[in-house]
Parts: structure tokens; sequence; C-alpha cells
């Protein structure tokens, strides 16, 4: 595939997040005032599944999706996630920065997950603030109870592609806090597939280079 640039195609990834040539949308947060980020949602559920949309139904070649997500609303990542289950074209999701919480549940959506040397995951239950009547109360902390055995499943499948031993009961244990994982942390686990490979340094290129008689 050509990797040659034009303004318009620049000029439409920096303001809709879609590289059609490389078929390469960016999921980042949409909006960040004074260091508070948006991170996933309306806007990003909006912008991503139009943009996966337009590249599924393009062609059947692979997707990549470049991921710097800190995270999020519920209902707006499982809508993501439910996007990029049911695309018909392969998804990788390359991790750059953070895959955090609702983010890390959207990695693991893709075809294949990768992950850069730096790269972090942050998994947890995440919080609630729940007020208003008794009864509401009450509803509310059953969808959100509902919520949460949703993203067991959700991590444990992956898991167990993995560890096909390892128990709901081990989950919850790190589940029940904020755990931070690195990127070979998190290909231990089974949460991730691959480290990206680090890049070649300028200077050992010269000396790939020199050896080679170049």
């Amino acid at each position: 595939m050509s990797k040659r640039l034009n303004r318009d195609d620049i000029d439409k990834f920096h303001d809709f997040k879609l590289y059609v040539p490389t078929r390469t949308i960016y999921m980042g947060s949409e909006t960040a005032d004074d260091n508070n980020e948006s991170g996933t949602d309306a806007l990003m559920a909006e912008r991503f599944i139009k943009n996966l949309i337009i590249l599924d139904n393009t062609s059947n070649d692979p997707i990549t999706v470049i991921m710097n997500n800190i995270g999020g609303d519920e209902y707006h990542g499982m809508a993501i996630y439910d996007a990029i289950r049911h695309c018909a074209s392969e998804v990788t999701i390359k991790v750059f920065g953070h895959a955090m919480s609702m983010g890390s549940v959207i990695l693991q959506a893709a075809h294949t997950r990768l992950m850069s040397p730096n790269s972090r995951q942050m998994i947890h239950y995440g919080t609630m603030e729940i007020s208003g009547h008794a009864k509401t109360v009450q509803r509310v902390s059953k969808e959100y109870g509902k919520l949460d055995q949703w993203m067991e499943r959700v991590y444990l499948e992956r898991i167990q592609e993995k560890h096909p031993a390892y128990t709901l009961e081990q989950l919850k244990v790190i589940l029940d806090h904020d755990t931070f994982l690195t990127a070979k942390e998190s290909i231990a686990i089974g949460l991730a597939d691959a480290v990206l490979p680090e890049p070649i340094s300028k200077n050992k290129q010269s000396k790939v280079g020199a050896k080679n008689g170049r």
C-alpha cells in the first residue's frame, strides 16, 4: 500500500482522525482542557464508529487503530467494543501511551493487540457515584453490577486464551484496585499479544551500513 502523502489526506487525518490511504484511525481524547481529557465519550464513539464503518465498507483489508486512551464512559466504550468485534476487516490496535480502564477493555476487541515498549494498561472495576431515591440507587447499582460482569467476561476470555486455568476469582483480585501493567506484563497475563519492536537508532543503522560496505 502506498505511503505517499498528500495535503488533503493529511488535513482529513488531523480533522477527523482517519487516514484512508493506510486505513488508519486514531483513538485519543477528543478534547483536553487544563490537563483534563475527555477520554471515551459520545464524541469519540460517534467519530470512531463512523470512521470504522467507512473503512470496513471500502475494503476488507486490515484496519489499524492507534490508541492513546485514558478511559471513560462504559456505554460509549461498549459501543466502540461492539463495533470493532462486528467489523468484517481484521483490526489491529497499537497502543502508544496508555490504554486505561475502558481503553483497556476496548483493546481486547482487536484481532491483534500491540503495545509500544513504554505504554501501559490499567485495569480496575472503576468507580460510581449514585445519588437520589433509594430505589433509584438500588437499580443503578444493579446496572453497574451487570457492567462489571460484562467487563469480567471480556478480560477473562482473552486471558484464558493464553492461560486456560485462570479463574474469575483471580481476575477479581486484580480488578479490585487500580492495576497498572507494562507492555510485557500485559502480554504475560494475556491482555496484549506483542510489543512493538524498538526502532533502530541512526547510530546502529550507520554501523550496519558500514559493516555491509555501504
